[in-house]
């Protein structure tokens, strides 16, 4: 088990640890640092390395060898009282997770990065109807913190290391800044619950659920190594498609595919009451090895419950970047404006279903096919979200011209305006996507007679050659033939014209032809 010591005893006992933790204050208040990398930074430092806490953040990255000199010369000895006083102004100023970290134990600081959480039995508190977590299994005795892994709307997942199993997994822990909001609380509980129930390949499993001796709740779930569906996108859509299509084409299908697992975990899913209302190319992870897992149930909703409804609605504060296109969105609108539903966009919360579903994944196939996003309009957040209300989507015929028509239709048909215009069921989608693959006619798209010939002549190739070649022998055959009997005729007809030419000759110099001679 980890050392079990406050950040007030850790100061109190170094005057040297004090003064670097002053030092760390002051970076944080002049802006060179964020609440993430202080609370890293110091972690690392509690951990014992031997360095100063400005020498690791200077090997960190986080601050240059000249801001440590400014920080270093601003800094007195007078000054270290005031900095370990819980009721100094200056620790006033500091953000409530930055000011839990001098005040309380390692425990309090939610986003540590290199070393496990404080392990001291304690009782969470809990938001009523919502179970308090255990802590008899804390993330300090089963689970070491190594170092932030990614970040999301409420939590932040960082890599770390499973003693009972002797493997790395990802581990999940809300924000400090959402850590005493209740609401927010059992919006991340509802979102372990729910990913926790979902036993699919395509969807992260759960390993662990508890809370830390602050009561501040984490889930341990299976660590993805690989990298998001837009990352994928973003590189395959960085050279011109369109002018290296024979080339591109074999990556495509293999994109369509992934996109087809995708949907077979969102089918799954559906069929367990569960729509998952952000899906988007950044919530979709692509393995190494061939995995395709969809990610970040945050905005999971039970059909039939209104617990998230109400959870989600309450929650109206933007966690991340504000207004941004592919960042989602709590409040009167849930989800992600340039993926969302127009039900989504319109706010009827209601009302969203699995369709919902089905448009959002009508959208990630249109960036996958087309490169854009399909609500985009600059970075006007109002005219982004009234085009997604009103289902103004530009045909993706148009915005890739070169992508075959029954793909672009199966596209659109699952970005209908209409619920009920869209395709049934995911697994819907995903069979319609497998049938063109097969090159297999679409359900979304209704061929023409030259692209069935077509269709036909690509499906039965060695027959469609043997045709060919048989047309093209009898052709070059009928051709001869005319031109040979043609030839014959002429030669016949010249034979004809001879011989009565001769006949006549014959005729003009016989001797009962002559006129009698004359007396």
């Amino acid at each position: 088990m980890r050392r079990n010591r406050c950040w007030y005893n850790i100061i109190m006992g170094s005057a040297v640890n004090s003064r670097d933790l002053l030092l760390c204050l002051l970076a944080k208040q002049r802006g060179l640092l964020d609440d993430v990398r202080l609370e890293g930074a110091v972690v690392q430092w509690q951990a014992g390395s031997g360095a100063s806490l400005l020498e690791i953040l200077e090997q960190r990255g986080d601050i240059n060898r000249q801001q440590r000199t400014e920080l270093e010369s601003a800094v007195s000895s007078q000054a270290i009282e005031t900095a370990v006083d819980p009721q100094s102004s200056r620790l006033r100023e500091l953000p409530p997770g930055v000011r839990r970290l001098l005040v309380g134990g390692v425990s309090d600081v939610a986003l540590a990065t290199d070393v496990a959480f404080d392990t001291r039995p304690a009782s969470p508190p809990s938001k009523t109807g919502v179970t308090p977590l255990p802590t008899t299994l804390t993330p300090g005795e089963r689970f070491d913190v190594l170092q932030v892994h990614a970040q999301g709307g409420l939590g932040v997942v960082f890599l770390a290391r499973d003693h009972e199993i002797e493997r790395t997994v990802a581990l999940k822990q809300i924000k400090s800044q959402w850590a005493d909001d209740e609401d927010s609380r059992a919006r991340f509980l509802l979102e372990a619950r729910i990913t926790g129930r979902l036993e699919h390949p395509g969807i992260v499993p759960i390993y662990a659920l508890g809370a830390d001796a602050t009561g501040r709740p984490y889930y341990a779930m299976r660590l993805i190594r690989g990298e998001s569906l837009l990352e994928v996108l973003n590189r395959f859509h960085a050279t011109d498609v369109a002018s290296k299509l024979n080339e591109r084409m074999p990556e495509l299908r293999k994109l369509l595919q992934r996109f087809v697992d995708v949907c077979n975990a969102v089918d799954y899913a559906h069929s367990k009451g569960v729509i998952h209302r952000d899906l988007k190319p950044s919530n979709i992870m692509v393995g190494k090895y061939g995995e395709t897992l969809v990610v970040d149930w945050g905005l999971a909703k039970v059909i039939g419950s209104d617990e998230d409804v109400a959870l989600t609605t309450r929650m109206v504060r933007q966690p991340e970047s504000e207004g941004g296109a592919t960042s989602t969105r709590i409040g009167t609108t849930i989800g992600t404006p340039a993926y969302m539903s127009p039900e989504q966009a319109a706010g009827r919360n209601d009302e969203l279903g699995p369709p919902t579903d089905i448009y959002s994944l009508g959208a990630t196939l249109y960036h996958m096919l087309t490169g854009e996003l399909p609500h985009a309009d600059d970075d006007d957040m109002g005219v982004m979200i009234a085009r997604a209300e009103h289902g103004k989507v530009i045909p993706a015929s148009i915005a890739a011209p070169w992508l075959p028509r029954p793909l672009a239709s199966i596209c659109m048909k699952a970005l209908s305006l209409a619920p009920e215009g869209r395709y049934v069921s995911a697994r819907a989608l995903s069979d319609d996507i497998e049938r063109w693959l097969g090159d297999e006619p679409v359900r979304a798209h209704r061929e023409s007679v030259s692209e069935r010939v077509y269709r036909w002549t690509r499906t039965h190739r060695t027959l469609a050659t043997s045709l060919f070649v048989g047309y093209l022998v009898a052709t070059i055959a009928i051709i001869i033939g005319s031109f040979g009997w043609s030839y014959l005729r002429v030669q016949q007809e010249e034979r004809k014209q001879r011989a009565n030419s001769a006949a006549t000759t014959e005729a003009e110099d016989s001797p009962a032809s002559r006129p009698p001679a004359a007396d």
